[in-house]
């Protein structure tokens, strides 16, 4: 059995997961457990999904529904989990023909746990973030408009990236957040824009994706719950980077503007659940009146990057 430490909770698996950080201080007891070689259980064909979700491509990606005792995930053609009525127990318990074990762990560490901390009671942004002066700056956005790419460009430049795709929030005074794990995940084209050697890309994230995990380890990373200071809603300006290149902008947006796309960002997983509906709606709402959210749109330009964080560093007054 290994155990881990992820998104605030301590893990134990069944396999190896060399994403995770191992536990840093004295052992303590697992809250979330993990069987990804559970034994195949089958379900009888599905019709009422409590929820659908689609990949860019328009094909089915990410169902899932409840049944007595908990739910079933089915990410469409690659596995299936179920995660008991508490959160306590996540199992693989169907996985296609030849999935690799890499994708597996992807599909749990960054889809599927997401969701259990808002079961267990937690709420977590699909924000990747890094570290100034100490203090968080979010990055909000669809996939693919490029925030893992934006983070990994402030590491390179000092700046310490905290986490990709995953900030928990924690309703402290003031707002804090914990990092999910070290490392951030890349296309080819953004690790060598970034100055990587293709030789060193790093490992696959999934057999789905291109994508590599680049920046992996504890070194540069922080652990620790940090305040949040921002949190930037990144917009692409839609130009071709052949055409003249329009700068990044800043808008400043009202509580009420910035809370449907925060909503829109989150993880909820049983959404007929009215105390969690409730107790979420609170927590953003109290995130939308409380930070400064502002709307950052960007070139499609690598070569923009540098003007990107010099502008994010001159709003946040660390220039």
């Amino acid at each position: 059995m290994y155990l881990y430490d992820v998104y605030g909770l301590t893990i134990s698996s069944d396999i190896a997961i060399p994403e995770l950080r191992k536990p840093s201080g004295q052992e303590g007891r697992a809250q979330v457990a993990l069987a990804l070689s559970a034994p195949v259980q089958q379900f009888e064909p599905i019709s009422n999904w409590l929820v659908s979700t689609a990949s860019p491509s328009g094909a089915p990606w990410l169902s899932w529904t409840k049944f007595k005792g908990g739910y079933l995930l089915r990410f469409h053609d690659l596995a299936d989990f179920v995660v008991d009525s508490e959160g306590h127990h996540i199992s693989c318990v169907a996985g296609a023909s030849g999935i690799s074990a890499a994708t597996v762990r992807h599909l749990v560490i960054d889809h599927v746990l997401p969701r259990v901390l808002n079961l267990r009671g937690h709420d977590a942004l699909h924000a990747t973030a890094i570290v100034i002066d100490d203090r968080l700056c979010a990055f909000v956005a669809e996939a693919g408009t490029g925030k893992s790419t934006l983070a990994a460009s402030f590491h390179v430049a000092g700046y310490p990236a905290f986490c990709d795709d995953c900030l928990v929030l924690r309703d402290t005074h003031p707002l804090t957040a914990l990092p999910a794990y070290p490392g951030v995940r890349l296309w080819e084209a953004s690790f060598q824009a970034l100055g990587g050697d293709t030789a060193a890309l790093g490992t696959p994230v999934a057999q789905y994706t291109a994508k590599t995990r680049q920046l992996g380890g504890s070194e540069g990373f922080r652990a620790e719950p940090l305040p949040l200071r921002r949190i930037y809603l990144l917009e692409r300006d839609g130009q071709s980077p052949s055409t003249a290149q329009a700068l990044p902008t800043i808008e400043s947006l009202r509580p009420a503007d910035a809370l449907p796309a925060l909503m829109a960002a989150t993880f909820p997983l049983d959404i007929t659940d009215h105390a969690m509906l409730a107790r979420h709606f609170r927590l953003l709402s109290r995130v939308a009146a409380e930070l400064p959210i502002r709307r950052l749109t960007i070139p499609t330009d690598f070569t923009a990057l540098p003007v990107v964080r010099s502008l994010i560093l001159e709003d946040c007054g660390a220039v």
